[in-house]
């Protein structure tokens, strides 16, 4: 199994593979939030572009709405996109309806240019996500990290390095690519516990947009490796809902 980093949601044309399992992450929050909401009963989430979209879809439904730009929820939504919030005495058997600065628009790019098999990848189900795609057969894992409005944003990327590196350990898959291949070194030399995790990811610019926006105690649990053991894909292309497959 090969494993390819797509390193910002606007490359994605020069990556896609009709094949391969599409893993979008976004650590920052949405695909932690994501798995967290389903991890913890979540119906599951319908990921859209516009928080226009999100609000209109949302009531017409009796749908939960989900709203963050620029790191901060939106005033008409019930949920931001802090995992935190998502406990499962609020998400519960609750469809959502979802949108993101980064994560979901970059679901929204990779299901319209005709990817099949999309998953949401976490630090969180990492595990459990990589022996997905090991059993299911697939050639190629194709990594996309969301980013911060096109940019790249290191924590994304860096979880193609821990896919890679579990990868190699297990003898399931080997990286491809120059990207993919840094990453997987960067994560091995510098990422090993948390306590590394946190000082290398500290360094960065979305932490310190978390940090300025008062998010920054969700850091930690989004930097945490296999505490939830699901799968969370795309159960439906046609109509684009996210859930536990």
């Amino acid at each position: 199994m090969k494993i390819l980093l797509c390193p910002s949601p606007e490359l994605y044309q020069l990556y896609h593979r009709p094949e391969a399992i599409v893993v979008i992450t976004d650590i920052f929050r949405a695909s932690t939030t994501i798995v967290t909401a389903i991890a913890n009963g979540a119906a599951g989430i319908l990921p859209v572009a516009t928080t226009e979209q999100a609000q209109a879809i949302g009531l017409a439904n009796g749908y939960l709405m989900a709203a963050e730009r620029q790191v901060r929820r939106c005033d008409f939504a019930h949920f931001g996109n802090d995992p935190l919030e998502y406990t499962p005495e609020s998400v519960a058997n609750q469809r959502i309806v979802l949108t993101t600065t980064n994560g979901t628009r970059s679901l929204r790019i990779a299901l319209e240019a005709g990817a099949q098999r999309i998953l949401i990848g976490s630090l969180l189900n990492l595990p459990d996500t990589l022996d997905y795609c090991h059993r299911s057969g697939a050639q190629e894992v194709l990594i996309v990290a969301a980013g911060w409005q096109g940019q790249i944003s290191t924590e994304d990327c860096l979880y193609a390095g821990a896919f890679a590196c579990l990868a190699r350990e297990q003898g399931l898959g080997i990286a491809e690519g120059d990207m993919a291949v840094m990453m997987q070194d960067l994560w091995h030399e510098h990422c090993q516990t948390m306590q590394e995790r946190m000082d290398y990811i500290k360094r960065t610019e979305h932490y310190a947009r978390l940090v300025q926006a008062g998010h920054a105690d969700a850091a930690e649990y989004c930097m945490t490796i296999g505490t939830h053991s699901l799968v969370v894909g795309l159960v439906d292309t046609q109509t684009g809902w996210l859930g536990k497959l």
